[in-house]
């Protein structure tokens, strides 16, 4: 695979009055290098509402630019990133929540969440808001973490063998954010990123 193809660039305008845009990406296998992912909601009341969920093995390596431009009054953006990171994989997230001028009532909100599963692996994240007006919200959550000990000892007290144990713990990380896809997809992606 090139370097160009392994590009994901993606704008999404949202210029009709109460347009949506829901979508949930997976990656997982033949990962992208980058990824820029620019939503704007210019239409009033128009929302957004983003899950990316990334498995990292061996020596992956991706950076991810999303940004969410609230520029009609009353949008709502949502973008929530949840990773887990095996071997030496690396992950560099980059969220940019920009509320202008004209964009009072938007509500924007960025979680990024990366579980390090291997001592080797390593996550970035790097949020950024910038609000040009009154009356909005706007607010994000981050956390990088390793898979807890304490309930991983917890699953093994009670007959579960380590390997097991994790992977009952990767599932739970991921729980609310697969809960959208399809049980297809669900399946396909426990089976290949959590085996």
């Amino acid at each position: 695979m090139n370097d160009e193809s392994r590009i994901l660039k993606k704008e999404i305008v949202l210029s009709e009055d109460r347009e949506a845009f829901v979508k949930v990406f997976l990656f997982v296998d033949d990962l992208p290098k980058t990824v820029d992912l620019n939503i704007r909601l210019a239409g009033r009341a128009s929302r957004a509402e983003v899950t990316m969920l990334y498995i990292g093995r061996n020596k992956d390596e991706t950076e991810m630019n999303i940004a969410i431009v609230h520029e009609a009054p009353e949008t709502y953006g949502r973008a929530i990133i949840k990773a887990a990171l095996f071997d030496e994989s690396r992950l560099t997230v980059k969220g940019m929540l920009d509320i202008r001028e004209g964009a009072k009532g938007a509500d924007s909100y960025l979680l990024a969440k990366a579980l390090l599963v291997s001592p080797k692996a390593r996550a970035e994240v790097c949020p950024y808001l910038e609000i040009l007006t009154d009356e909005v919200k706007a607010s994000h959550g981050t956390s990088i973490g390793r898979i807890d000990e304490r309930q991983l000892f917890y699953l093994q007290s009670r007959g579960i063998a380590e390997e097991e144990g994790k992977r009952l713990l990767l599932a739970e990380f991921f729980r609310d954010a697969v809960k959208s896809l399809a049980d297809e997809d669900r399946r396909k992606f426990f089976q290949s990123s959590i085996a």
